[in-house]
């Protein structure tokens, strides 16, 4: 068959046509026969197109211009209907009868070419139409047959006698006249008859419609019959399988065509695809490459406007400039959090003091306008950027818990570092930053930065870790289930992690606190860790104990045993009286549980406890931190946005003494690190308004003890004194069986009046409650009611021995070596020795161990070796080595990474190298290698005349002070590529003297930087950010050198009129001690 092309049309022949006719006839009559009509069909066919089609036919428009009217209607099968109707006028037009004008001709043509197809058609359709296997109604349709006026030419050329045709229209003819004779009108009967006559005219053998019903004549028809439906069944599988043998044969081709389509549809969409794709690729990165630079932009903006903004800087404005300080989460030696950091404080005026009110208008920082975007801060839009640009082997989804919020994000683990996306880009910490921009809740970190990974409860399941940081900071990330979480954890092992620490186990922590070589505090910070206690949620916030139990005396003996706790019992039963109350409740409980549940009750019987609160929980935490912020704005949404009562607040150490031990039956509540070295959060320094007490006392400053002078420093000194003591010493391990040991759960726990509500207990599996109600309830209870550590120990732990001088252990630093030196010959005289207290009213106070200790002998020169030049600074290495330098010399080292706990370290030295300056050329100049001579390392101008140095080993950075004031923070790297092994990568200067540098000193446990100058000022600056902290001023003349403790931090500066000391990270004005 010719097919015609979309491209290269062209018209039909007639013999084209003539063959299409014909075989659309065959096929519709073939349809009509043998398969069975679906009467569901005739609405359809029935639409109002249709119906108008149906009244015009084709022949009537095309071929004759007479109109035939038929008064019957087959409500059978239109189709049927209208196929015979246009075969009976095809038929008249083949055989001549039809008349056709001049333009009809080619028509005409075509249709005679069909003739002896109309002819056998129409002789299969009326047998068909007038079958007995129809109704009468519908086989009636054959009598518009005789209405035709050459009807009598018409039945003699249609009738074949090979099919037998006209033998079968008389059979069923008279089987209509005779059985259905009833359901025919008179008109209809004698129609019947004119048929009849006409078939007998077309030479068939007829039987007379009058012909009286015999017996054989009946059964001659049935045989008939039968015969003739048998044939037509044979015929009708026959055309079946013709039909199905075409349908398969017609959707393999169309099965290899649509294959062939799909093909060239798929590659021409993967062609457009690609083309789009590389479109909308070069649109992106035109766009990010905008928002690269909008946000390097704003970066740098940031950073002049807090190199340049704060006190110390040419754009100070006391109006702008933030006067509160919040708590840093920055952890330094001992996970203590003592570093403060600037803000903005957000609370509003009704919960501060009446002279500590501020305009209600918003003061926005400098230059605030240009980081109004509301959607995105730019520190969380740079995490994303960092994160789209490199290869992410892991993607999970987790939430990011923090003291103040929980962040639903996704965990990215890429080929350099680790990334956390918050799910919402605005989603940001309430409190307000330095830079005038909201906290971001998305962050970013290298493998390199990662010290410690741990598995972690939240919400008393099994499914959570926390990543320790080298710049302090902490990480707790939640996932759906352990399996996720173990997942992850292995995954982040599986990378190259250079500073990742050897924590060790508990047995090896324990032996090290044993023999003296770690402090109680620094024990019961460790114990805090394995256990997966974590500043991040306050759920399971740190817990350490009460210790002392005399806040009303004026002196204190801390060798005294009446001033202590009693640490083998729970604080709420430090009196023999209360421990019968708690123990009837267990009883009473345990009795209820036995009796299971009720119908009439709502919840489930619980297991019996002795405690419904806890000793550890938000509540716990909030309630003492409600004067630090940020911890007093959680406070106010923990309450409603309001402060508790007066007399609930804490007000007295002594009110929250007796309340946990004796006078309250809820409140058990131990206490948090804090107590021990931070004085800060026992001061309302923000001068929030907390309201007044019944008895008429404003509550503002947390009440102290008499023996510690209303002084809050001295307060933590004496209570961290305390914690050493002897006493605590020897006892310390009843309150870790309680807490961390064999007595928190199980028999022991019970017999120790130490059972606490089981919703505080690990393992409880809110997601097997069915009952909604019950379950909402437990999970308020997980969360509010607070968590018990996770048991460490199993068995009684050991008890540490009487208190003696650690000489055969290591001690920290190089300073134990000095140490260990002069003992050495007088070790046994060590507990002779007697020595003044510090503070006549605090007695048993110890000086420490450190060269020049009241308390020990009089140290004895060890070593002496003269040198040629004089010494310009000393510096105590972690190898128990100490280097002499001369002036205008810094050493430059890095260390093998340390151990998890600070005394079990044997730090080796990986690089070092000699740094020196002064030159008249402005080189600072490297020396590596003993055998070579220095190389130029950085050029200096001469307005930057280096003449200080620091550095800072772990992160490979370099601080040099300038005569001009001015401080440069170098960040380098090692590479093998450069003479002196080590390149400059940035630089960023630090502005906030105004004459010469004359020290830097570097407290790294801290991650600070201590500069003075001859301007008479002492600045801190933050390392892990690189901005100015505060200034400590009041030196009366220029400041020459200066020192800080890496164990509480305090600054210790030098100048010409003496000597100076003050705590840096409190705010206040400098504290002057007399030089010795």
């Amino acid at each position: 068959q010719r097919r015609m092309s979309q491209e290269n049309p062209s018209q039909a022949t007639e013999t084209e046509l003539a063959q299409r006719l014909q075989r659309l006839t065959v096929l519709a009559v073939n349809r009509i026969i043998y398969q069975e009509f679906n009467s569901d069909i005739i609405d359809i066919l029935r639409t109002p197109e249709n119906v108008t089609q149906s009244k015009t036919s084709v022949f009537q428009t095309e071929i004759s211009e007479e109109n035939i009217h038929h008064e019957q209607s087959s409500v059978f099968n239109p189709f049927q209907k209208e196929i015979f109707t246009y075969l009976v006028e095809g038929f008249k037009v083949s055989i001549g009868s039809s008349k056709a004008s001049g333009s009809k001709q080619q028509w005409t043509k075509i249709l005679w070419s069909c003739k002896e197809t109309f002819r056998m058609q129409l002789g299969r359709l009326l047998v068909h139409i007038l079958s007995p296997a129809h109704a009468a109604q519908e086989r009636k349709q054959i009598f518009e047959i005789v209405h035709e006026p050459n009807h009598q030419e018409i039945l003699r050329d249609c009738l074949s006698p090979s099919l037998q045709h006209g033998a079968k229209l008389v059979l069923y003819l008279s089987e209509l006249i005779h059985n259905h004779q009833g359901e025919l009108t008179e008109e209809e009967l004698g129609t019947a008859e004119l048929l009849m006559n006409a078939l007998k005219l077309c030479g068939h053998k007829c039987i007379p419609p009058s012909a009286s019903t015999k017996a054989d004549l009946i059964k001659m028809i049935k045989e008939e019959q039968k015969k003739y439906e048998t044939e037509e069944g044979v015929n009708k599988a026959a055309w079946q399988k013709t039909v199905n043998n075409n349908q398969q044969s017609l959707f393999q081709r169309l099965d290899s065509k649509s294959k062939d389509i799909s093909k060239i549809a798929a590659d021409i969409t993967q062609a457009v695809s690609l083309s789009q794709g590389n479109e909308r690729k070069k649109v992106i990165q035109h766009i990010r490459g905008m928002y690269k630079v909008d946000l390097s932009a704003s970066r740098h903006w940031q950073e002049l406007i807090q190199q340049l903004t704060h006190d110390r800087a040419v754009w100070y404005d006391p109006i702008y400039y933030p006067t509160s300080w919040q708590l840093d989460p920055t952890e330094g030696p001992n996970r203590e959090r003592r570093r403060l950091q600037r803000c903005y404080l957000t609370i509003p005026n009704k919960y501060l003091l009446r002279d500590r009110q501020k305009s209600e208008d918003v003061v926005k920082p400098p230059l605030s306008y240009l980081f109004e975007d509301k959607t995105h801060s730019s520190f969380s839009s740079t995490v994303k950027d960092k994160a789209a640009s490199e290869s992410i082997r892991v993607n999970r989804r987790c939430i990011s818990v923090a003291p103040s919020r929980e962040t639903a994000g996704e965990l990215l683990l890429g080929k350099c570092g680790m990334y956390f996306v918050e799910d919402n880009a605005s989603d940001t910490v309430e409190s307000s930053s330095l830079q005038g921009e909201l906290e971001p809740a998305s962050f970013s970190w290298t493998y390199e930065e990662i010290k410690e990974v741990h598995k972690r409860w939240w919400q008393l399941r099994d499914n959570a870790v926390e990543i320790f940081l080298t710049n302090g900071r902490t990480l707790l990330l939640a996932f759906d289930n352990t399996k996720v979480r173990d997942d992850v954890y292995h995954n982040i092992l599986t990378n190259n992690l250079p500073n990742l620490l050897e924590y060790g186990n508990i047995t090896a922590l324990t032996n090290l606190w044993y023999t003296g070589q770690i402090t109680n505090f620094e024990y019961l910070t460790h114990l805090n860790k394995h256990a997966g206690r974590s500043f991040n949620d306050l759920m399971q916030y740190p817990v350490f104990p009460f210790i002392l139990a005399d806040y009303v005396s004026e002196t204190l003996d801390l060798n005294d045993l009446l001033i202590y706790r009693n640490l083998s019992k729970p604080i709420a039963v430090q009196y023999k009286e209360k421990e019968d109350r708690y123990v009837d409740t267990y009883k009473y409980l345990e009795e209820e549980y036995r009796k299971g549940a009720r119908e009439d009750d709502p919840m489930p019987p619980v297991q019996p406890y002795h405690y419904g609160s806890h000793y550890s929980n938000s509540g716990t935490v909030l309630h003492f931190l409600v004067r630090m912020p940020p911890f007093t704005k959680m406070f106010l949404a923990y309450q409603d946005q309001s402060f508790d009562i007066p007399d609930r607040t804490f007000h007295s150490t002594n009110t929250t003494w007796r309340l946990s031990s004796f006078e309250s039956m809820t409140d058990v509540k131990e206490l948090i690190p804090e107590f021990f070295y931070l004085p800060e959060f026992l001061v309302n320094r923000e001068g929030f308004d907390f309201g007044v007490r019944q008895n008429g006392e404003r509550v503002n400053h947390v009440n102290l003890p008499p023996w510690a002078r209303n002084d809050p420093r001295l307060f933590i000194l004496i209570h961290r004194q305390a914690l050493e003591s002897d006493y605590v010493s020897q006892n310390i391990c009843q309150w870790i069986d309680l807490v961390f040991g064999y007595k928190q759960k199980g028999k022991a726990s019970v017999q120790a009046i130490n059972v606490f509500h089981p919703a505080t207990y690990f393992g409880m599996d809110v997601s097997a409650v069915e009952d909604p109600v019950q379950r909402r309830a437990l999970e308020t209870m997980i969360k509010t009611y607070g968590q018990t550590p996770r048991q460490l120990f199993h068995m009684a732990h050991v008890s540490r021995p009487g208190a003696k001088l650690n000489i055969e252990g290591e001690l920290p630093a190089a300073v134990g070596l000095l140490v260990q030196f002069a003992f050495r010959e007088t070790r046994e005289q060590v507990k002779e020795i007697t020595y003044p207290s510090p503070l006549s009213w605090i007695k048993g106070l110890k000086w420490g161990e450190y060269v020049g200790s009241p308390s020990a002998p009089v140290p004895v020169v060890c070593f002496s070796q003269p040198h040629g030049e004089r010494f310009g600074s000393l510096q105590a290495l972690p190898t128990r080595a100490i280097c002499g330098l001369s002036r205008n010399f810094c050493l430059l080292m890095t260390y093998s990474k340390e151990q998890g706990v600070r005394s079990m370290n044997s730090t080796d030295i990986q690089w070092s190298a000699i740094l020196s300056w002064g030159y008249a050329d402005n080189i600072l100049r490297l020396k590596s290698k003993q055998s070579e001579p220095p190389v130029n390392f950085i050029q200096s101008s001469q307005q930057y005349q280096v003449t200080s140095c620091a550095w800072v080993p772990d992160s490979c950075q370099l601080f040099t002070g300038s005569k001009c004031g001015v401080i440069t923070a170098y960040t380098n790297r090692f590479t093998s590529s450069t003479p002196s092994e080590i390149e400059m990568e940035t630089q960023i200067h630090l502005y906030g003297h105004t004459e010469e540098i004359t020290s830097l000193f570097v407290c790294k446990p801290y991650s600070i930087l201590i500069s003075v100058s001859r301007d008479g000022t002492c600045i801190i600056w933050d390392l892990n950010r690189l901005c100015y902290v505060q200034s400590l001023a009041g030196h009366k003349s220029p400041v020459t050198a200066v020192s800080a403790s890496e164990t509480s931090g305090d600054i210790a500066t030098v100048c010409d009129s003496g000597r100076s000391s003050v705590p840096w990270l409190s705010p206040t004005s400098l504290r002057e001690y007399l030089s010795m």
